[in-house]
């Protein structure tokens, strides 16, 4: 049947052929010529290098790495609580979605709120002044005003007997040292009684000296002295009675020592025994009046100062540390009524809850786990590879399941310390999803291309046209450049292309970006291909040109 058919499609060409002689005479050249040319070009070509040209364009470079890993929750958590006690409330089951902030439980807080209220009112307390708290200050500083008034007033008063009975202690001894202690009649006193009397006499000249001149000073007081001078005075006059009261306490020692060693009874030392007792008694009185008044008024100073204190302090508030540390008990007492209610750290579904209601928690009892409905993806990379990588980068996801979808996302998260594995270190990394696909489930196989570093209108040029030898890199050009290109067959030339050192930055995955040794614009060499390969290339069946341009660079 395929003779019979053959024998008739034979015969009606030969029948065109009689019939239309010059049109079967040109269509016989014509084949025969494209024949011949075509067993020229695959002939001639066997031992031809063939050059396919390029040119050096500005685009954008984007550099990757490529990683597979899981889809997985980007969080789950178990939910404790913070507190001991009895669980007297529980909302949560398994399933339940529930949002961030939700109250999944609470123990027992009795004890808790009891000591919150405690802090706030003390915390009230210390901040509000209320106005009986403000009068009773005003009324103690009047008091305390009225009390140094007083004070002065006493101390003026103690002043006027103080140089009284100074002056008669001193008249006193004076008349003592003229009778019973005058030595100038005795001539049968020891070393040791002279001793006594001169020691007596000695302190009774000086005490009467300082009363002297204190004496008029005493009388130069008046309405207008300051209370400043009435105490300056009271100090002295107190300094001045306690050497007047050494005075009559030595005076009393002579006539003691003497007295004793008299063979007999004699009235007059008995008198002067009086004498220099009163005076030591009188003496005393003095130094304790006036240490009193004294004293009195150093008190009574520093109330007033206090109270004054006091009643600024409730006009201007507390005190900015008081109020900070009352601020912090309060804060702390909050917290641990709070530490008493459970709630969800952030929005998601519960899976599992451990605990019933009515059970005795321990602080950090698990109440339940909760996990988000965000999904991420976990893809690990070896240390090459990760030292590029930095939290931020974007990133292109894809799944094994899903072949038709194409997530963008970014690195949230990149493993401080590697996991070695028969000898290779690799690092987990997270990618958060830019938008959440129902259809992505945990677990699914995803595909990571992260992108490490993009330059922008940057020269560039395919990667096969970048040769490296002994550590230099380097491009071939023709100089001066060839008119002709070859389109995706190439081109022969009678010359050899020149070597030109460049330096390099980025590439991908089929460009490379050009630092320095070329210019935008010129002619470059992107590869070269034997005569076999390029008689291929020009086969109607190839269709595919090596040109620059592929899909890893945009322009």
């Amino acid at each position: 049947m395929r003779n019979l058919f053959s024998l008739t499609v034979f015969r009606k060409v030969f029948t065109f052929a009689k019939a239309h002689k010059i049109i079967s005479a040109v269509i016989a050249v014509a084949v025969v010529g494209g024949g011949y040319w075509t067993y020229n070009a695959l002939v001639s070509s066997g031992d031809e290098t063939r050059y396919i040209l390029g040119t050096v364009e500005r685009g954008t470079v984007i550099a990757s790495v490529s990683a597979s890993g899981q889809v997985s929750a980007s969080n789950q958590v178990d939910v404790s609580s913070k507190s001991s006690g009895e669980l007297v409330y529980l909302n949560a089951k398994v399933g339940q979605q529930i949002g961030t902030r939700t109250l999944i439980g609470q123990t027992d807080a009795t004890d808790a709120a009891f000591e919150l209220e405690t802090a706030r009112l003390s915390y009230e307390e210390l901040v509000t002044v209320g106005d009986d708290e403000l009068r009773d200050a005003e009324d103690a500083l009047e008091e305390a005003e009225r009390n140094l008034g007083d004070s002065y007033v006493d101390a003026r008063a103690t002043l006027a007997s103080a140089v009284t009975d100074m002056s008669d202690v001193i008249a006193g001894l004076d008349d003592l040292f003229g009778g019973y202690l005058n030595t100038s009649n005795r001539f049968d006193l020891t070393k040791t009684a002279e001793e006594y009397v001169e020691r007596a006499e000695q302190a009774w000249y000086d005490a009467d000296d300082v009363l002297f001149d204190f004496s008029k000073k005493y009388r130069t007081i008046s309405n207008e002295t300051s209370d400043d001078e009435i105490e300056s005075l009271l100090s002295e006059a107190n300094s001045i009675a306690n050497a007047v009261a050494q005075t009559a306490k030595y005076s009393k020692d002579a006539v003691i020592y003497l007295r004793d060693r008299e063979d007999n009874d004699s009235t007059t030392a008995d008198e002067a025994y009086t004498t220099a007792s009163e005076s030591v008694t009188t003496a005393n009185s003095t130094v304790s009046e006036t240490l009193s008044a004294r004293n009195s008024l150093t008190d009574n100073k520093r109330t007033l100062k206090n109270t004054k204190d006091d009643l600024q302090d409730l006009k201007e508030g507390p005190d900015t540390l008081d109020v900070r540390a009352e601020e912090l008990s309060l804060r702390q007492k909050e917290q641990a009524h709070e530490d008493h209610f459970i709630r969800a750290p952030f929005a998601g579904v519960i899976a599992s809850v451990p605990v019933q209601r009515g059970d005795t928690l321990n602080s950090g009892a698990t109440v339940a786990t909760l996990i988000t409905k965000q999904k991420i993806a976990e893809v690990s990379l070896n240390e090459v590879d990760a030292a590029k990588i930095s939290v931020g980068d974007k990133a292109t996801l894809t799944f094994d399941a899903l072949e038709e979808l194409s997530l963008t996302g970014s690195v949230v998260e990149i493993d401080l310390v590697g996991t070695v594995n028969q000898g290779v270190v690799s690092y987990t990394v997270k990618i958060s999803f830019d938008t959440q696909d129902e259809r992505v489930k945990s677990g699914m196989t995803v595909n990571a291309s992260i992108q490490t570093d993009v330059r922008q209108d940057v020269l560039a040029v395919p990667s096969s046209a970048v040769k490296t030898q002994n550590g230099v890199s380097y491009v071939q050009v023709f100089n001066p450049p060839l008119s002709e290109t070859g389109g995706a067959q190439g081109i022969v030339s009678n010359s050899a292309p020149r070597q030109i050192e460049v330096t390099v930055g980025i590439s991908d995955d089929t460009n490379v970006e050009i630092l320095s040794g070329l210019e935008e614009g010129q002619q470059i060499v992107t590869r070269t291909v034997s005569g076999t390969a390029a008689a291929n290339a020009a086969s109607p069946t190839n269709t595919r040109g090596g040109g620059f341009g592929g899909p890893g660079i945009r322009f």
